[in-house]
């Protein structure tokens, strides 16, 4: 089975760290817009030009996020198990332990419960409370939701800065979509992937909380952030 770890800075968004517990049999990626940043036990991925987005240091990050499956695959490193983190994350125990635990055999993946957000619109409104996105990006975002019929709360609400992935049909399925309904909206991630997880229910997935999984990774805040915990 062939394994990785795979994060992402453009833009200098975060300060990536060495793993502080690296398996021999995981490969670790990252991708980034200027070698400059490479980390000591990083393989460094350049992808400056490499897609048609626009030229955000975020939206660059999630298109890398997003389509972890077919990058690789396009760069001859195709994995059945990635472990896909921002790069405010820290690897800090055992990988295969990791997903051994919270893996299970029946789901695609693993996420976070989201402590503060019970649905796309409450978390828009965190979005624009730490003016994540511009208002216009954040209200045609709203506008889409609410037309699509999106319920003002949800069951099981959930972050994305940490996701163990099989690679199955679900996974495949959710990067075709979400890279075309995130060109147009919002550049927050996390709203768009809890929309898409709601309307095409195709990813069987463990939701578990961050403090269950501190013995792997360990979860640091963002260089901007203040009080809250946000992905």
């Amino acid at each position: 089975m062939k394994k990785a770890v795979i994060t992402y800075n453009f833009g200098d968004y975060d300060t990536l760290k060495s793993p502080e517990w690296k398996d021999s049999d995981w490969d670790f990626y990252l991708f980034t817009d200027k070698p400059q940043y490479a980390v000591e036990g990083w393989e460094t991925i350049e992808w400056e030009d490499r897609w048609d987005v626009p030229d955000d240091p975020k939206r660059k990050a999630n298109y890398v996020k997003y389509n972890v499956f077919n990058i690789l695959k396009e760069l001859g490193k195709e994995v059945d198990v990635a472990i896909v983190m921002d790069a405010n994350m820290v690897v800090c125990g055992p990988l295969d332990d990791f997903v051994n635990i919270f893996l299970m055999s029946s789901v695609d993946g693993m996420l976070l419960k989201h402590p503060n957000a019970e649905s796309c619109f409450q978390d828009l409104g965190l979005c624009a409370r730490w003016e994540k996105d511009s208002s216009d990006n954040l209200d045609r975002t709203w506008e889409y939701f609410d037309d699509e019929g999106y319920p003002e709360k949800v069951q099981d609400y959930f972050q994305t800065g940490l996701s163990i992935r099989r690679n199955s049909s679900g996974w495949r399925i959710i990067e075709e979509v979400f890279t075309k309904i995130y060109q147009g909206y919002t550049k927050r991630d996390q709203p768009i992937m809890n929309f898409v997880h709601w309307k095409y229910p195709v990813l069987d997935l463990n939701l578990v909380d961050i403090g269950d999984v501190g013995e792997f990774i360990r979860y640091e805040k963002h260089h901007f952030e203040k009080d809250v915990v946000y992905s």
